[in-house]
């Protein structure tokens, strides 16, 4: 499967047009708004850092120099700023396909404005994302030798992001629209024949939080991803997690014609730690994928600044 995977690769770079370079999906979307919405960011109500590691299809072994299977790391932080109703974070991911490397890190800002019993935020970001290919990972349907349209070497090319989108949220639900990649920029690595674009990418979102009893919540959510012209990669994700004490969470979701996902999490050290982990069986396409992804979740929550001034403390060596 890899070996393909290679040569649509390299098929897909060297096309004109080229399918739009899509970005890495989770899935423990549900924790993550703030990569997935601009306008997400501060809604939460607290400084939040989260880590997430996957692996994907896992158990690839490529004949080349690369590693099988793909693997994405993402970081996200942000922080609210009540005084000025606002909110702004951070968040970098690292994507890696066999011999191409997906990088960006993005600035996000959103400000909120108080609609009845929540809170509508509008949002927006920037940044700078990156792609590089290692052409020497390459494999070609002809072993015979070299194929002269196809480069040699490495290359590297960074180029602007923009994204924009609205969050509303209550105590009880959420729901979120953005669109990524408004400037669509294209990425040229090593040859004019083929232009690897980043597609227009729309995100719709929706939760609900449902007390079921006082100890257990259930929260469905929904998430909707549409790739402008590439109706491969448009895809929906349908989840149910289970809370008990605010702390524990077990549950599943599914993605189209993809996996089913188990998961669980875990509220330590008081509830300012969450541990996750959450293992993709695939469903669709079993003749040409390994049958199982997994992810790692860890996030922390930073105490809220005060806005107090701090007391005075005197000591006998110190007087004042």
């Amino acid at each position: 499967m890899l070996r393909k995977l290679y040569v649509l690769l390299g098929v897909c770079l060297l096309a004109l047009p080229a399918l739009g370079q899509t970005d890495p999906q989770f899935s423990f979307f549900m924790f993550t708004p703030t990569y997935l919405n601009p306008a997400a960011v501060g809604a939460e109500g607290v400084t939040r850092l989260q880590l997430i590691h996957r692996s994907q299809w896992t158990g690839y072994q490529a004949p080349s120099n690369f590693g099988g299977a793909p693997t994405s790391q993402l970081i996200t932080a942000d922080l609210p700023l009540n005084k000025i109703n606002s909110g702004v974070g951070i968040y970098a991911f690292n994507d890696v396909v066999g011999p191409q490397t997906n990088q960006t890190v993005q600035l996000a800002y959103s400000y909120r404005l108080p609609i009845k019993n929540g809170a509508l935020r509008i949002g927006v970001q920037a940044g700078l994302e990156s792609q590089r290919i290692d052409y020497s990972g390459i494999i070609l349907p002809d072993p015979s030798g070299p194929d002269p349209l196809v480069p040699t070497g490495q290359y590297s090319q960074f180029q602007p992001d923009f994204s924009a989108g609205l969050y509303y949220s209550t105590v009880d639900y959420w729901v979120g629209a953005s669109i990524f990649h408004l400037t669509t920029p294209a990425y040229r690595l090593g040859t004019e024949r083929g232009v690897n674009p980043l597609s227009r990418t729309a995100y719709f979102s929706a939760g609900y939080k449902l007390g079921l009893t006082y100890a257990i919540d259930l929260q469905p959510s929904v998430l909707y991803r549409y790739v402008e012209g590439n109706q491969l990669a448009s895809t929906y994700d349908l989840s149910l997690l289970a809370t008990y004490d605010g702390r524990y969470s077990v549950g599943a979701s599914y993605r189209h014609q993809e996996s089913i996902t188990l998961l669980a999490t875990a509220n330590v050290l008081n509830n300012k730690a969450r541990l996750g982990f959450a293992y993709d069986v695939v469903s669709y396409g079993q003749s040409t994928k390994r049958p199982g992804s997994f992810e790692l979740l860890l996030s922390y929550v930073l105490p809220a600044p005060s806005s107090s001034p701090k007391p005075i403390v005197r000591t006998p060596r110190f007087r004042y």
